[in-house]
């Protein structure tokens, strides 16, 4: 079965985990009722699935835009993937055929294709690229430093390459793979983080409950709760936790290496960390975005319109968008 039918109607070990490609305004509309639903409810979690549905649905909107260290991805509408940046990373396979999904690290890049299947290319030093061969159909990928982590379809964690050791329980609706550090979100919401916490980037707070979300980067952790308030841990250096008091509720979040992007229910993109090559200079005109990915030093967001607007270093042509992406 095609992926993309899969995900319409998958209803597995993973609980209601499903997909519906709306329109980017509906799938936000859709998202901001759950969660205030879930907010209202006197259990936090009861209407968790919903949130996970509407949040799926949203990220299954393209274009879609996925950044690494000094590459930039992005999915158009006909599925179709184009990168830019240091060639080297840029090197899209001909045969890749039409993705839903693609996830930019360090020096290597992962797509899911619609029936499923993975397909990573780039730099394999480390094996990150050596997708195996019984790994079957996936839901998610998240591309890590020099690892990549697939979702399977019955909530299964799979990572190869240079990746942590983890002994998480299936199934998970979520996944988020860091520099050195994975974070997954279970179908009861909690979170779970495995691999490097030196920096305390795996050491969720107790007091953090059920998440809808989470994001792992560089040395810390940002997780959206099902109010939409934004909860960061890990390493502050770069003020990457220092979530602005007057954020508000946010729909989306990406941690980078040393810097942090929300995107607000108003679709305001709000970035904080790390400035000195200009990631978190939001353009004044950029306008409402539908999601962001925050890379190693520069962003890139997805307007309402389709457009995609990247920003910060772009020594390698990293944020130099073609006009045919």
């Amino acid at each position: 079965m095609p992926l993309s039918n899969l995900k319409h109607a998958l209803t597995a070990a993973a609980g209601c985990y499903c997909a519906l490609r709306l329109l980017p305004a509906g799938a936000r509309d859709h998202f901001i009722q759950a969660r205030a639903a879930s907010a209202a409810s006197e259990q936090p979690g009861k209407n968790l699935f919903a949130l996970l549905q509407a949040k799926t649905a949203a990220k299954g909107v393209n274009p879609a835009v996925s950044v690494g260290e000094a590459h930039t991805c992005i999915v158009n509408a006909e599925g179709e993937v184009t990168c830019f940046g240091r060639q080297t990373q840029c090197n899209v396979p001909s045969d890749l055929g039409a993705v839903l999904e693609v996830s930019a690290g360090s020096s290597h890049t992962c797509a899911v294709r619609t029936d499923g299947r993975l397909v990573c290319f780039g730099s394999n030093r480390q094996g990150q690229c050596d997708v195996p061969a019984d790994l079957g159909q996936v839901l998610t990928v998240s591309v890590g430093r020099e690892f990549t982590c697939a979702l399977r379809t019955n909530g299964e964690v799979v990572c190869f390459g240079a990746a942590p050791s983890h002994w998480v329980t299936p199934p998970l609706v979520a996944l988020s793979a860091g520099s050195g550090h994975v974070c997954g979100v279970k179908a009861d919401g909690q979170l779970l983080c495995f691999g490097q916490t030196q920096e305390g980037q795996c050491d969720v707070p107790d007091d953090v409950g059920p998440v809808l979300d989470v994001s792992a980067g560089g040395f810390h952790t940002c997780a959206i709760k099902p109010d939409g308030r934004l909860r960061c841990f890990g390493d502050n250096d770069e003020g990457q936790c220092g979530v602005p008091a007057d954020l508000g509720s946010v729909l989306a979040v990406s941690s980078g290496v040393f810097h942090t992007c929300a995107v607000k229910t108003t679709g305001q993109l709000v970035c904080f960390g790390r400035n000195r090559e200009g990631q978190c200079d939001v353009p004044a005109d950029l306008g409402p975005v539908l999601s962001v990915s925050a890379g190693f030093f520069h962003t890139c967001a997805v307007r309402t319109d389709g457009q995609v607007v990247c920003f910060g270093d772009n020594e390698a042509g990293q944020c130099s968008v073609p006009g045919s992406a």
